[in-house]
């Protein structure tokens, strides 16, 4: 009996111990399975990217009109933190989650080269869209029937 306690201890200090998946600048942590049942929108952008600047009210907008569907992460290309960061996501007005940590780690897709790009994760957490070019909230509320 005092052995499946311990092992009963262990687990539980190794679940509530593990980090989370993806680290958002000035905001919560995020588990994925905390995501389950929503679609991911993660998005390459960066500053002297003007396709990027014009696609970030679009993406605003999707996050606010559809967040019970879905969640919107920006990661900035040239992966900017701190105040430069900071300065970036007043400037260009960004209401959406930005990420200090790169989802490529953990879905192995290739950081791309040209911006803006965006990759698509389904409701069971799997990539199902790479679209490069910018996107407006009307063409991937299309694409993804909502």
């Amino acid at each position: 009996m005092k052995t499946i306690f311990i092992y009963l201890a262990i687990i539980f200090l190794f679940f509530s111990c593990s980090k989370p998946d993806l680290r958002v600048f000035e905001g919560d942590n995020v588990f994925l399975s905390d995501l389950k049942g929503k679609w991911i929108i993660f998005n390459y952008w960066a500053d002297w990217c003007p396709p990027c600047i014009k696609e970030i009210p679009e993406l605003n907008n999707l996050q606010r009109n559809y967040s019970n569907k879905l969640k919107v992460f920006l990661i900035n290309f040239d992966m900017l933190e701190g105040e430069e960061l900071n300065q970036q996501l007043k400037k260009f007005n960004v209401k959406v989650d930005s990420l200090l940590s790169d989802p490529s780690t953990i879905y192995k897709w290739v950081i791309p080269e040209n911006l803006p790009v965006t990759f698509i994760i389904n409701k069971n957490g799997v990539l199902e869209y790479t679209l490069v070019g910018p996107q407006t909230e009307e063409e991937i509320i299309s694409l993804l029937s909502l």
